[in-house]
């Protein structure tokens, strides 16, 4: 999965903002659906910073350092949003996640920029 972030990292500059990912803590196996709710989430955060948030930067990071849980943020430092009930790209994350057992929060406000938070078992 870090790999293939990194790739997807890679792969989304050029006509949106520029991406960076940390992975915090030992990578480590994950069951594909985990893996793939993980991965849709980075897609989905990357693309909705470079079509909404007018964002400079966004940071993701994968975060393997609790047992239990295994946490992919999605941070950009761009507009935010004053609703977070998504369109369909958000809603069928939302979906997609809670199947792999896990949650998605999102922590925004206007002019502070916008967190997509995916927890998935690990």
């Amino acid at each position: 999965l870090p790999a293939a972030l990194a790739e997807l990292v890679d792969s989304s500059g050029g006509d949106g903002p520029a991406a960076t990912l940390a992975v915090l803590g030992d990578a480590r196996p994950l069951e594909p659906r985990e893996e793939q709710a993980l991965y849709r989430a980075a897609q989905e955060g990357l693309t909705n910073a470079r079509k909404h948030a007018q964002a400079a930067h966004v940071a993701l990071t994968l975060d393997f350092s609790d047992a239990a849980v295994v946490r992919l943020t999605v941070a950009d430092d761009g507009r935010g949003a004053s609703a977070t009930d998504g369109g369909f790209g958000l809603i069928g994350l939302r979906e997609r996640v809670q199947l792999a057992g896990g949650s998605l929060t999102l922590q925004t406000k206007p002019g502070a920029g916008l967190a997509l938070i995916v927890e998935v078992p690990g």
